[in-house]
């Protein structure tokens, strides 16, 4: 797909987000190498200004969301009927620390910004900070990094042992003992962690890693509004460190806005469309659509698409959304999981980013939940429900609800 060079206006909002850094292939050998990164174009020096989200409350008298902005007041593009039943639902569950976000991949608008944090008397602010572990979703990142430098998906690994740790011992074959072997796509969908790691051992460098890790908005600001923390991603230098953090074992912490914006970077078939959230500030129509930015490849884009499709249809997804009936009935789910803990003060983070349908991707969507010892509801049901309510919005907007509709729905030309 060609693309026009962005603007020095859109830059304002996505130059930030993506610093233009580009990765060689090198067909001759698996070696990993680093292309150096053009200069970003300069930002324009009038960008408008972001809302305070840390201050977002719901204004009874127009029935919208709304936040400060230099002195005056912004309206939000978040849903408050669907905001309402999520924040509803995590606070049911009890959620120790709870989010969901939902935006729509092609126009980046955020339509629900839902946190609980029962752990915290309520307080609110836990849908902005980057405080959970990626987890596994970093995989994301670390699947583009290989498939950039030629490692294919139906590309087969054998292994032994590191369900739950790594060693580095188990980064070297071993051919009396890796009896199992699994492809790339395959240890994606199922989150088979020694492949990652072995896999990163041999085709990546610490170089390559931040570089597409940059790529993928870590490190770096993303100006949607005040308040919003960025995800950090620390790559170490050493081998053994390098393998730990490719598998999602790292010192990575996501916000659950950005996990969003992974699920819809490969929702747009490797195209980065800025978030927005301000609907109207002062009476005056808000920033529109800002021009795309490419991420990755299109065919990258494609196969983390699929890799993400069997996450949902045959690996750890699989029991979550295999129930899943009413508004979901028909419509094909692509995702991530992720989980791990925090061991002082213990928590136990659970993770989904995604998006529906996978044909036509119209939702992406990103859940975490941080749970202590003994724990009601974990983020690949919460992510599920608020797929199911926002496919409910749209078929009661549309006049009516069945199994019918909701295909239609799914079939819908696209947006853009």
């Amino acid at each position: 797909m060609h693309l026009p060079r962005p603007s020095p206006k859109a830059f304002a909002v996505a130059a930030i987000l993506v610093a233009g850094v580009a990765i060689a292939r090198d067909e001759g050998t698996r070696q990993p190498q680093v292309a150096p990164a053009p200069a970003a174009p300069a930002a324009a020096t009038h960008a408008p200004p972001l809302p305070d989200l840390r201050a977002m409350r719901l204004d009874p008298s127009l029935g919208r969301f709304v936040a400060p902005v230099a002195g005056g007041r912004a309206v939000l593009t978040v849903d408050a009927r669907l905001q309402e039943r999520l924040e509803r639902f995590l606070s049911e569950y009890q959620t120790p620390y709870g989010a969901v976000v939902l935006l729509e991949p092609r126009t980046g608008r955020v339509v629900a910004l839902a946190e609980h944090a029962q752990a915290d008397g309520g307080r609110r602010g836990f849908a902005l900070r980057a405080a959970a572990p990626a987890a596994s979703v970093f995989k994301i990142v670390t699947s583009a990094a290989l498939l950039e430098q030629g490692v294919l998906p139906d590309e087969s690994v054998c292994y032994h042992g590191g369900r739950h740790r790594l060693q580095p011992r188990l980064l070297d074959d071993d051919p009396r003992r890796d009896r199992s072997c699994v492809t790339l796509a395959s240890a994606f969908g199922k989150s088979t962690n020694v492949v990652f790691a072995k896999l990163a051992d041999r085709g990546l460098s610490p170089e390559l890693l931040r570089t597409e890790a940059q790529r993928f908005l870590f490190n770096a600001p993303i100006p949607l509004g005040e308040g919003l923390e960025v995800s950090r991603a620390d790559i170490p230098q050493d081998a053994f460190g390098l393998a730990q953090t490719a598998a999602g074992f790292g010192e990575v912490r996501l916000s659950p806005l950005h996990g969003a914006l992974l699920a819809s970077i490969v929702a747009n078939r490797g195209l980065l469309v800025p978030p927005r959230i301000v609907d109207v500030a002062d009476g005056a129509e808000g920033p529109g659509e800002a021009e795309p930015i490419r991420v990755v490849d299109e065919s990258i884009a494609g196969a983390l698409a699929e890799m993400m499709r069997r996450t949902v249809t045959d690996g750890t997804a699989r029991r979550v959304f295999r129930r899943a009936g009413g508004p979901l009935r028909g419509v094909s789910v692509a995702g991530k999981t992720g989980s791990l803990a925090d061991r002082n003060p213990y928590r136990d983070w659970s993770w989904f980013v995604g998006y529906a349908p996978v044909e036509n991707p119209q939702i992406a969507v990103a859940a975490v939940v941080g749970n202590g010892t003994v724990w009601r509801v974990r983020a690949p049901l919460v992510a599920r429900e608020a797929l199911s309510d926002w496919f409910a919005a749209r078929i009661a907007d549309a006049g009516g609800g069945s199994a019918v509709r909701t295909a239609a729905l799914v079939r819908a030309p696209a947006a853009r």
